[in-house]
C-alpha cells in the first residue's frame, strides 16, 4: 500500500490536452493549451537542405540592390527643388532645401524635395562656388513707452520710445554690413519703424508681413501686466501655453501655426539668401520653439529682448539656430572673403 504523503504515478498520457481559461484581455487574447502526460518521444529531426553558398550570396546582392534602388527612387520623390527653381548645381556634397506651398491644401510650410545629382569632375558645373545658406533673421522691434508695465499688442499709434530708436539705429548698424536680400516686418508702427531704420542701410522696400503680427491678446489688450498677472488665465498662459487662449483672442497654438507657415512662405520666396523679417517676442518665440523641436509648452523659458536678432539656418535636412536673442556683434554671419589670385 502506497504511503499517504507520497504522491500516485501519473497516468502514462492523458486523452485529450487540458485547455486553460482563455485569457479575456481584448488586448492579450492568448490562450494556452497544456498536455500534461509524459512527453511524446522526440521524433528524429530531418534537416532542410542549406542553399549553396552562391545562391546565399546572390540572394544578399539582389537585396542590396533593391535597397540602393529604393533610396534612388526616395531621392528622385525629393529631388526636383533645384530644376523647378533654376538654382544651377551645388557646390561638392553640398544638398540644397527650401520650402513651398502644398499644392494640394494651399498651406505654407511643406518641406521642398531634395538632391544632390552626380556632376562629373569635367563639368563646367563642378567648378560653381557653393550657394550661400538660406538664413532668417527675425528682428524684434525696439522698445515703446508701453515696453515692459502694458500689454500693447495690436494698439494703434504706439511708436518707439527715444531709447527704441537708439535702439534700432544700432540693430540697424549690426546688420549693415550683411548682405540682405529682402526686409519684412509685422504691420505695426513699432515694428514698421524698427524695420525701417534697417532698411535705410540696404536701400531695400519694407514688406508688410501679416502673419508675424503681434499675438491678439483681446480682452487683455492695454492692460497692465501687474493685474493680468493675478488672473487665472495668466497662470495658463505662463505653465501650459499649448492650452492657452486669450480672452477675446486667439490661442498660442493658432499663432505658432500662422507664425511658422508665414516663415516658411518666406524661406521658400528667398532661397540661398539672408531675409530680414521685423516682429514680435511671443512670435519669435514661438518660431523658435518650432524650428528647434521645443515643445510650445516651454516656449516661455525662451527670451526674447528689444531690437535683438535671432538667426535661423535652413539647411537640407534641418534648421540650425545659429543664434538666439543677439544683441552683439553679427560679423560672424558675413560671407568669407574672396581669395586673391596667386
Amino acid at each position: 500500500m502506497t504511503p499517504t504523503h507520497v504522491a500516485a504515478a501519473a497516468p502514462a498520457r492523458l486523452t485529450q490536452s487540458v485547455k486553460s481559461p482563455v485569457v479575456p484581455d481584448a488586448e492579450t487574447g492568448v490562450g494556452l493549451d497544456i498536455v500534461a502526460g509524459e512527453f511524446a518521444e522526440a521524433s528524429p529531426g530531418v534537416e532542410e537542405r542549406r542553399p549553396p553558398a552562391n545562391d546565399i550570396a546572390d540572394h544578399v546582392a539582389a537585396l542590396f540592390d533593391r535597397g540602393i534602388q529604393r533610396v534612388r527612387e526616395g531621392c528622385e520623390r525629393v529631388g526636383w527643388f533645384r530644376q523647378q527653381h533654376r538654382l544651377g548645381w551645388p557646390g561638392r556634397r553640398e544638398v540644397d532645401v527650401g520650402h513651398r506651398p502644398n499644392l494640394a491644401t494651399g498651406a505654407l510650410g511643406s518641406i521642398a524635395r531634395v538632391s544632390e545629382p552626380e556632376v562629373a569632375s569635367d563639368h563646367p558645373a563642378a567648378h560653381e562656388p557653393a550657394q550661400p545658406p538660406t538664413r532668417l533673421l527675425l528682428v524684434r522691434h525696439a522698445v515703446t513707452a508701453h515696453t515692459g508695465p502694458i500689454l500693447s499688442g495690436r494698439m494703434p499709434g504706439i511708436d518707439l520710445s527715444d531709447r527704441g530708436r537708439e535702439q534700432a539705429n544700432s540693430t540697424a548698424e549690426r546688420l549693415a554690413k550683411l548682405p540682405i536680400g529682402a526686409i519684412y516686418a509685422s504691420p505695426i508702427e513699432r515694428t514698421q519703424q524698427t524695420a525701417a531704420a534697417i532698411a535705410r542701410h540696404h536701400d531695400l522696400p519694407v514688406h508688410v508681413l501679416e502673419g508675424v503680427i503681434e499675438a491678439e491678446y483681446g480682452d487683455w489688450t492695454g492692460g497692465e501686466i501687474k493685474d493680468l498677472a493675478k488672473t487665472p488665465e495668466w497662470k495658463v498662459v505662463q505653465a501650459a501655453p499649448s492650452r492657452a487662449r486669450f480672452p477675446g483672442g486667439e490661442s498660442i497654438q493658432e499663432m505658432q501655426a500662422r507664425t511658422v507657415a508665414t516663415l516658411d512662405g518666406i524661406v521658400a520666396a528667398h532661397p540661398n539668401r539672408n531675409t530680414v523679417v521685423v516682429s514680435h517676442a511671443d512670435p519669435i518665440k514661438s518660431a523658435i520653439a518650432h524650428y528647434t523641436g521645443v515643445h510650445l509648452d516651454l516656449f516661455q523659458r525662451i527670451h526674447v529682448s528689444p531690437a535683438s536678432v535671432t538667426v535661423l539656418e535652413f539647411h537640407a535636412f534641418g534648421v540650425m539656430l545659429v543664434k538666439s536673442n543677439d544683441t552683439g556683434t553679427l560679423d560672424e554671419l558675413l560671407p568669407p572673403a574672396p581669395e586673391s589670385s596667386p
